[in-house]
Formats: C-alpha cells, structure tokens, sequence
C-alpha cells in the first residue's frame, strides 16, 4: 500500500512539473539566484531550455533525479546552476572533502564540464574552488588538486576510484561531507567498463546526498545506476517535455543515407565531399582507427585538408586538433567511435589473446570517448562511413550536429552488411506513430554517373597510397 502511495505521488508530482515546462518560465521564475541569472546573460543565455525548468526546481528543492533529454538541450546547466547555488548558501562551510562530485565518462567531457563551472563562478565572483581530475595524474597531483578541499570534484570514475586506492580521498570524510554526486551522461559510464570503479565508491556515499543520473538515451545501464546510486524516494524520469522518439533527435537535422558497397565507401566519401552536397563543417565517423588515417590519406591526395581524433593520440593533441578544428583551420574531422567498433567486443581478455592484440589496445586511451563530451563547434553535417553497431551510438552521433536549435544533416553510407542496423534506425525515428515527423531518406543529390566519374582517379590513388603498409604512410596530424 505505501509503495502504491508513493508511486501515486511521484506521478502527480511529475505532471506537474511537466506542465510546468511547458510554460515559458524565466531563471528568475524556477528560482535561480540572481548572480547566476546575470551569469548566464553574461553568456548570452536569456531563457531556459525545457529539460531546465522541469529538472532545476526538482533539483532545487533537493529531490534525486534521472534526467534524459537530446544531445544540445541543455543538460549540463541544468544540473550545474543548482549545484552551485546550493553552494552558494555556505561558501565557508568547513568540509574534509569536496561536497559536490561530478562524474562523467570521458576526460574530454571532464574539461568541457570545468570550464563551464570555472565561467560561472567568476562571474558570480563566488570564492568556490574547483578540481579536474585524470588518471594520468600522479598521486602526489592528485594530492595536491585535492589540497583544501575543493568546493567541487570533476573527474571520471576511474580516477576516483585511484583516489580511494591511494588513500588521497578518505571514505570516511567522503561520508561526512559529500552533499551532491551528479553522474553526467550516465547511460555511457557502465559501457566505457567503469562497473566496478563506480561500485567500490557507492558504499561510501552519505544516504542525505542528492544524487542526479543525466544521460542523452534510457537503458538498462541507466536504470543499473539507479539502483546502485540513488538513495531518495523521489526518483524521477524527465524525458524531454512530450516525451517523443523524434525528439531524441532533433526536428532540424535532417537524415539521409546511401547505399554502397563497403569497398566503395572511400569512393562514396569523395564524391560527397569533392562534390560538395555538403555543408561544412563536417564530422565523418568511423569505427576503426586505420581506416581514419587511411581516409585522411586518400582525401588529402584530393586536396582535402582533415585531421583524424582518436583514442591512440595523446590527450594535448586531441585538444590541439579540438581547437583548429573549431577554429576552422580545417574544415573535415575524422572521429573514431571506438566503442561502436568490433574490436572492442572482440578484443582478448587479460591472458588470452595476441600479444600484439593486447599492445595495440594498451595504447588506447580509455578516458577518450568521441561521440559524446566533446565540444565541436559549429558542425553542420555529420557522415556516418561506418555505421554505429546500436540505435543508441547513432542517436549520440548525430547529436554533434543541430546543437542548440541550429539546422544541420547526417548522412549515413550503408552496406549490405549494415542494412539490418539501418532498418532498427529507421524503426526508431520514423515508425508509424511518428509518421511524417523526422525520418531517414534516401540522399538525393548523389548520382551513380557522378560516383563513377570519380572512380578510375580514386582507385589509382588508393592503390598507390596503400600498396604500402599504413605505418609508412601514415603522417603526422596538421
């Protein structure tokens, strides 16, 4: 009976705050301190978006809360504008330990989340001290970021769980001042394998904490967190206001795809780009990191100028080919989706295997995901060379592009050996109860004459760059 009352009431309480969102309600109006609101004109950020006035009074008055909208709408402030005015309230509170965490998958993602805060409190001109955390760090750094402590801890789970090992974070002073644990695009922490650095730090977390699940995508690793994590009652679900599959991925992107061979998509990507049926910028995906450099390769014997981002390059090159690339130094970036390739699944278990299997994945970088926290700036057209092996990594891939309302495209080069995951796709954003909303066409500006009129040119090139090995020809990144 008791479980009954309190589903009942989470359900009132969730209407509510629906057709509260549905209302186009000012900062001031959810509730949001005033230094914070002069802090996001300041930005050039006038009104909340519909994930932020549902999500930021719920969080406001200190409920746990799953919050799952699109790539681009907004979820970061959402969680971020509360947690720092609930700092606000006691900035010389003493602590043993930071009293907001905030976990996310990807160092990259870890960054973007710290520049962010950092902004906001400098324009609030808050005394608030903030620490980004990576694996690579020695404990002796980690020590001394940690030295204070910091109001709020950014970092992945890997490195808080190194924190715990070392002894440079102490459970019981994580128990006796931890107050907000937000877990940022949580539906990708469990696949990124932090399962068991996440579950060695939960055992350590105050059941008064509040804790909040944002991710772009349900699943069962969201609903895994769920339990692992939330202590609250008030577990709520916020999908986007209306709460429609077209929503996941925006009205303004528009969807086409190709058929090709899978030994023609070289071609096919030439003919797109050479042709130009596209918009720049552009962001190509693939799932295999030397058929990026073999890509790059082949496009710049045509006089396309790109640069590959991977999980194999280090951490400050990422970043520099991250700032030309938005810049606009160079118009075309090839992105490897790791965690949508085989050899991920494929890859052997410590003990099994290759040795050159288990060297080659050394030298990945498992903090470094692509599809998601990472701030590419002003993409407009999204190719998929590879297809995504999941409905779940083409919706987190054509969220680079259409961010923030603006107009964009994707077009994705199928094979045969991809039609089945094509058909999920269009399955999932143009079924018959979202029938003439936003789905899949066939791209129609690409014509075979076209393709083959490229294709004498393109096959000497190709054979002439890789009669070679890769490595020989690989060069270095512009």
């Amino acid at each position: 009976m008791a479980a009954t009352t309190t589903e009942n009431i989470l359900k009132e309480t969730m209407q509510r705050y629906e057709e509260d969102a549905s209302d186009d309600k000012s900062f001031e109006e959810l509730g949001v301190d005033a230094r914070l609101i002069r802090a996001l004109l300041k930005k050039g950020i006038d009104k909340p978006t519909p994930i932020q006035r549902v999500a930021i009074p719920l969080i406001l008055e200190g409920k746990d809360v799953v919050a799952r909208a699109k790539t681009g709408s907004g979820k970061t402030f959402a969680y971020l504008l509360p947690m720092l005015q609930k700092l606000f309230a006691n900035v010389d509170r003493k602590k043993q330990a930071p009293n907001a965490f905030v976990l996310v998958p990807t160092r990259e993602l870890c960054q973007q989340v710290y520049i962010e805060v950092v902004s906001l409190i400098e324009l609030c001109r808050v005394q608030l001290k903030v620490a980004q955390l990576n694996s690579n760090m020695q404990a002796s750094d980690l020590r001394a970021a940690l030295t204070g402590p910091p109001d709020i801890l950014i970092s992945t789970p890997a490195c808080l769980a190194k924190c715990l090992f070392d002894g440079v974070l102490q459970p019981a002073s994580i128990n006796a001042t931890l107050e907000t644990l937000i877990l940022d695009e949580a539906d990708l922490l469990l696949s990124y394998g932090y399962e068991n650095d996440i579950k060695s730090f939960t055992p350590h977390v105050p059941r008064s904490c509040q804790c909040l699940l944002m991710s772009a995508t349900s699943s069962t690793d969201v609903d895994k967190l769920k339990k692992l994590i939330l202590h609250n009652p008030f577990i709520l679900t916020l999908p986007e206001v209306g709460n429609n599959k077209d929503d996941v991925i925006p009205k303004n992107v528009q969807q086409f795809w190709i058929s090709c061979p899978a030994n023609d998509k070289l071609l096919y990507t030439l003919a797109v780009l050479k042709l130009e049926l596209v918009q720049k910028k552009v962001l190509i995906f693939t799932n295999d990191i030397d058929m990026s450099f073999r890509l790059k390769l082949f496009l710049e014997k045509f006089g396309i100028k790109s640069a590959v981002l991977n999980a194999e390059l280090p951490q400050n090159s990422r970043l520099h080919i991250l700032e030309e690339f938005n810049a606009g130094l160079f118009d075309y970036l090839i992105a490897t989706d790791v965690s949508q390739s085989k050899e991920k699944d494929e890859a052997p278990k410590e003990g099994k295997g290759s040795r050159k299997s288990r060297k080659h994945k050394l030298k990945l970088d498992s903090e470094f995901g692509v599809v998601r926290g990472i701030d590419f700036k002003n993409v407009f057209t999204v190719i998929n060379f590879d297809m995504p092996r999941s409905v779940a990594g083409y919706v987190h891939r054509i969220g680079r592009t259409g961010r923030a309302y603006s107009s964009g495209a994707s077009i994705s080069l199928v094979s045969t050996d991809e039609m089945e995951t094509l058909e999920e796709v269009k399955a999932f954003v143009g079924d018959d109860e979202n029938k003439g909303s936003n789905t899949i066409v066939e791209f129609p500006f690409l014509t075979k004459n076209a393709v083959e009129s490229l294709r004498y040119r393109a096959e000497v090139i190709y054979h002439f760059l890789f009669s070679f090995t890769l490595e020989e020809k690989t060069c270095k990144q512009p």
